[in-house]
């Protein structure tokens, strides 16, 4: 009984895990380029792949992409121990903010996840 026991503990403990939800969402669609993303309305998705080409103030970057270029908020522990230049092709997934008041616009991606790609 034991050993089937610890089988069967064996083969849960060994399978992979999939987490998440996997179905329809109400959620606004997720955008690709900077040209969207400056089009979209706040707490929309952003996947952007391109270059931080410039260090603005405290956490503020220029993105650049083949469309465009946005500002993005990027706090330090989403750099970790990434290093990133210029020349870096990165990919980063965020989402919009700073629309919602229009009587100080400040529109930006805020940054949740970087990937150096190059």
């Amino acid at each position: 009984m034991r050993f089937l026991l610890l089988c069967c503990l064996i083969v849960v403990l060994a399978s992979p895990a999939w987490a998440g939800f996997r179905g329809p969402s109400a959620a606004v669609t997720q955008v690709g380029t900077v040209t969207a993303a400056s089009e979209a309305p706040e707490g929309t998705t952003c996947v952007l792949t391109g270059n931080i080409i410039e260090h603005l103030n405290r956490d503020r970057y220029t993105f650049k992409d083949d469309s465009g270029s946005i500002t993005v908020n990027i706090p330090p522990h989403v750099f970790g121990a990434l290093e990133v230049t210029p020349a870096s092709k990165v990919r980063i997934t965020g989402e919009i903010r700073g629309k919602r008041h229009p009587e100080r616009p400040d529109a930006h991606v805020g940054v949740r996840y970087l990937e150096v790609l190059e």
